[in-house]
């Protein structure tokens, strides 16, 4: 059993005294006050791959670069391993560790510095998954507060767990609309509840808020009397696009934030599915993934430098950025399709780092959130599922799925952790998810 919030790798209470040097006549103090970069950061950037474990980073790179190539996200100048479990339900204060964890409970650490059970967002632990935990306010939040501008890009539904979890709070991750609130009644609005996770997310007043997702955005609210599309709008002045040409007509925010929704689920991923099969398998030697028509959706670059652009100002920002159809694909046993988000984050990566260049006080991570089963194998007898591919390399791939069959699994294992500027040193070794919290807030007032 955990006691809640003493376990090693739990985030310190924000009253806690700072754990690094703060001596400026110690030369090896990494908080020389002299230096505005050491005095935590001004902006954000936190970019997310979902499932995004060392395993699907080698299967990309060697699909992609080939085994002796490098991404962006391998240039980082620190890195470490982070874990990634989370508690499982109870009466607490004592909570059994859950060492396989989901979205919604991994993107909730790291955004609220807390651990807290699966399906849960940004809320704590409770006895019973339709009791609702207490809401801890998180980064995107304490920016806002700080009076800084936040976004929240994702090719997954934005009301999905991960960006979920940046800006809302509520038991039960599947209540992304008003008419998804079944498993989640006290958080409706008609009885003083925060509302669905749609609702929740127009409410925090992200400033850019891009992705798919666009049909919880019209479903009614809860009175019926507009959707909540028409809700963001009408009381919070957003400005509703739904192509990249729209997108790419927003030049700033002086007119209102900016809700892109661009498709009606989740956006469509940059390759064409292979899944995997029981030996002999997909694909062949010779296989090669091929291109997906993805219509007027902008790509998670486009997104992200978008997103920057707009956010950016001399008081800084909070954005988070998730390429999420890694592990989407993963689960239905698509390596093409997981690979193609890899390929998109990395792109992603080298716009946040264009950005950090030339704007030091910046700090960049770039992680996932949970582990996945994707495993690179000898040969197409070494899964009950497997497939594959010719790499960069022109040599055969093949990788299996083996957590069960015809769908793919989560696994416990650690995961990368990457980040260059303010404070990135922290993420060296072996880290927990919650510590990122206090380190991407360290710049703010009061922290």
């Amino acid at each position: 059993m955990l006691a809640l919030g003493v376990a090693a790798g739990t985030a310190l209470p924000q009253d806690a005294p700072p754990t690094r040097p703060t001596d400026p006549t110690d030369p090896t103090d990494p908080a020389d006050p002299a230096d505005p970069a050491e005095q935590g950061p001004r902006s954000v950037i936190l970019v997310i791959g979902d499932g995004m474990d060392d395993s699907i980073i080698t299967a990309a790179r060697n699909y992609s670069l080939g085994a002796a190539g490098r991404f962006a996200l391998d240039e980082l100048p620190f890195t470490g391993a982070m874990t990634t479990y989370g508690l499982e339900l109870g009466p607490g204060p004592d909570y059994a560790i859950d060492y396989v964890s989901d979205s919604a409970a991994t993107a909730s650490a790291w955004s609220t510095g807390r651990k807290t059970v699966a399906n849960r967002l940004s809320q704590g632990p409770s006895p019973a998954a339709d009791v609702p935990g207490d809401d801890h306010q998180t980064v995107l939040e304490k920016f806002r507060a700080a009076g800084r501008l936040t976004g929240n890009v994702s090719t997954a539904e934005i009301t999905d767990a991960t960006p979920a979890a940046a800006a809302s709070h509520v038991n039960a991750r599947e209540c992304q609309g008003p008419r998804d609130m079944a498993t989640c009644p006290r958080a409706r609005k008609s009885v003083s509840g925060k509302g669905s996770i749609a609702e929740q997310l127009v409410d925090n007043q992200v400033d850019v808020l891009l992705g798919g997702g666009l049909d919880r955005f019209t479903q009614p609210l809860e009175d019926a009397s507009e959707t909540v599309l028409a809700y963001a709008t009408s009381t919070w002045g957003y400005r509703s696009v739904t192509t990249e040409t729209e997108l790419e007509a927003i030049t700033d925010l002086s007119d209102g934030p900016v809700l892109g929704l661009f498709a009606p689920s989740n956006m469509t991923p940059k390759y064409l599915p292979l899944v995997a099969t029981p030996p002999p398998g997909s694909g062949s030697p010779t296989t090669r993934c091929e291109p997906a028509d993805t219509g007027a959706q902008p790509d998670l670059a486009t997104m992200t430098q978008t997103a920057i652009d707009l956010l950016d100002n001399p008081e800084g920002f909070f954005l988070q950025v998730e390429s999420a159809m890694i592990d989407k694909q993963e689960h239905d046993l698509d390596i093409c399709g997981a690979i193609g988000d890899v390929e998109s984050l990395d792109e992603t990566v080298e716009v946040a780092l264009d950005y950090q260049r030339t704007h030091p006080d910046t700090l960049v991570i770039v992680t996932g959130d949970h582990a996945q089963a994707t495993q690179i194998v000898r040969n197409v007898e070494h899964g009950r599922q497997t497939a594959t591919l010719r790499t960069a390399d022109g040599d055969p791939l093949t990788v299996a799925y083996s957590t069960d069959l015809g769908d793919a699994d989560h696994t416990g294992t650690q995961i990368r952790v990457a980040a260059i500027g303010p404070g990135a040193s922290d993420v060296t070794g072996t880290i927990d998810q919650t510590e990122l919290f206090d380190l991407m807030i360290g710049g703010l007032p009061g922290t």
